[in-house]
């Protein structure tokens, strides 16, 4: 079966339907804040309403402490689609570029000390570097999306060892890493069999663990695919995205998967070790209608994105957004954007945006569910766990900024509780 995928200007997204079929549950006693109850053995929380009041809450620094990146001057502080970067015990930063697929260390001061792979299939080499994670003693493990390959590089850079993914499923192969535990990648396999037609939830995704000491891969938990629309010509599918489609976020951290539907504001807390639902966090989300102004939001994104990546001229892009207006669409917005675990176990979330939009505050959830208020980031920031997303530790934030012209910079701030 041939499969045509008809809208190259938008990524590919992994969604996912996450039904929670619950028992009846044991009432706990209630606040003003959160609704607590249990449900054969699993917490549920319901979030009411925000602990902190005006000015309290933990706030990040105006200047970042540590800032990688500059407009023109030595390659080694040019950025180009960095995918991440992550903070080793003495405070230096190793950030991971997808264009070069080069590995760069900087001291705790932001001074260059070394790169190490580059662009290639060879051992230690990148042809599209997606993800990259530390290890105990400052090793660095990342992921190659195209080669399917995870690869080790030493404290010093050296490449130690490099190994395939193999599935354990025929015919499905690995298309991401969302997040590491310990010495173990959190994996998505895409389930391309069985195409519907429609507006449907396609292909199916399967949620695995790979073992970064004997290479084994054991499923976590399946789930329906993308939110997306299908048509059939005979043997051949053409898919395209689904826009304010609905699907699942993650965020890992070790021993936890977190994991919401975007339908609802329902994050389950997930054990790593066996699947099992130990948490649930709830929060009463009023539905918001897709409008027009959504509308020809999501139009000047399409303008842009073709525009910058696939040549168009502004007259091409102009002819072209009355086709974009009938693109399908969900008649509802998602409840939320995106979700990540901070190191303490806090869960940040990330209202739903349009294109072009200020993005709003996170708001932060603390383990046992309550819901803290919320925390400003500096302007110019990614998403919380896309490509190139934040690591937030005890005490800092680090991630990838833009400035007005599009100057990618690698930026660490303050975090003060």
């Amino acid at each position: 079966m041939d499969i045509m995928h008809r809208d190259p200007a938008i990524g590919v997204r992994l969604f996912a339907l996450l039904p929670l079929a619950l028992a009846a549950c044991d009432p706990a006693p209630e606040s003003s804040l959160t609704a607590r109850s249990d449900s054969a053995g699993i917490s549920i929380t319901t979030a009411l309403a925000p602990l902190w009041g005006p000015s309290e809450g933990w706030t990040i620094g105006d200047e970042p402490m540590v800032e990688i990146g500059e407009v023109s001057g030595p390659a080694e502080y040019l950025l180009d689609g960095v995918t991440g970067a992550v903070r080793l015990s003495d405070g230096g930063i190793v950030l991971g570029e997808r264009s070069s697929g080069e590995l760069r260390r900087y001291d705790r001061e932001g001074t260059f000390a070394w790169r190490a792979a580059g662009p290639g299939e060879g051992p230690g080499e990148h042809q599209r570097l997606r993800f990259l994670f530390r290890l105990l003693g400052d090793s660095v493990v990342t992921w190659d999306i195209a080669l399917g390959r995870v690869q080790v590089f030493g404290p010093d850079g050296r490449f130690a060892r490099s190994s395939r993914i193999e599935s354990p499923w025929a015919g499905l192969t690995a298309r991401g890493v969302i997040g590491a535990s310990d010495r173990h990648l959190v994996l998505t396999f895409s389930d391309y069999r069985g195409a519907p037609v429609g507006n449907v939830r396609w292909p199916g995704v399967r949620i695995a663990i790979y073992s970064l000491d004997d290479g084994t891969v054991r499923e976590l938990m399946s789930v329906p695919g993308a939110e997306r629309n299908i048509e059939r010509y005979g043997e051949q599918i053409a898919y395209t995205s689904y826009e304010f489609g609905k699907g699942p976020r993650w965020a890992i951290r070790p021993g936890q998967l977190a994991i919401v539907d975007t339908e609802s504001f329902s994050v389950r807390s997930i054990s790593l070790p066996d699947g099992a639902t130990t948490a649930i966090l709830r929060r009463d989300m009023p539905v918001r209608e897709v409008t027009s102004e959504h509308v020809e939001a999501f139009v000047e994104q399409m303008a842009h994105q073709n525009i910058v990546y696939n040549g168009y001229s502004e007259e091409q892009a102009e002819a072209s957004k009355p086709g974009w207006r009938k693109h399908p669409m969900a008649s509802t917005l998602p409840v939320l954007e995106s979700i990540l675990l901070d190191a303490a176990g806090n869960l940040w979330v990330e209202p739903h945006t349009v294109y072009g939009a200020a993005k709003p505050p996170p708001d932060v959830y603390a383990p046992d569910g309550t819901w803290l208020g919320t925390v400003a980031l500096p302007s110019g920031r990614g998403g919380l766990s896309a490509s190139g997303g934040l690591e937030i530790g005890d005490d800092y934030v680090l991630g990838v900024w833009r400035d007005e012209q599009g100057v990618e910079y690698v930026r660490m701030y303050a975090l003060e509780k």
